[in-house]
């Protein structure tokens, strides 16, 4: 299979045609990036914690497909900041963050 190229936190990086989302890519190439509901076979993007910026738009990494040339920022301090108020809402089981309550399987509804 023919291999893309992307970029995670400016390092380029891979990704094959099999790959379904930047969280596979992330996971492959050894890039850390917390996805609770996807990492349990949950509906993808509802616990909100994957968040990534593409193009000046924050994303969940576990609903976007991998684009050749896509630029993707991970570790950067805002959205740290946003991952760990997000996991702490999906440990406690808040209602606006339950993990797995919403129906979408995009990020469109997160």
């Amino acid at each position: 299979m023919h291999e893309k190229q992307m970029s995670i936190d400016g390092k380029r990086v891979s990704f094959l045609p099999t790959d379904k989302n930047i969280v596979e890519v992330a996971k492959r190439n050894k890039i850390a990036l917390p996805a609770p509901c996807y990492n349990v076979n949950r509906i993808n993007g509802c616990c909100k914690v994957c968040v990534v910026e593409i193009a000046g738009k924050i994303k969940y990494a576990c609903t976007t497909a991998p684009a050749e040339d896509m630029v993707v920022i991970v570790n950067r301090t805002d959205l740290k900041e946003l991952r760990k108020e997000r996991i702490e809402q999906y440990q406690n089981g808040e209602k606006d963050n339950a993990p797995c309550e919403c129906s979408c399987s995009n990020s469109d509804c997160c």
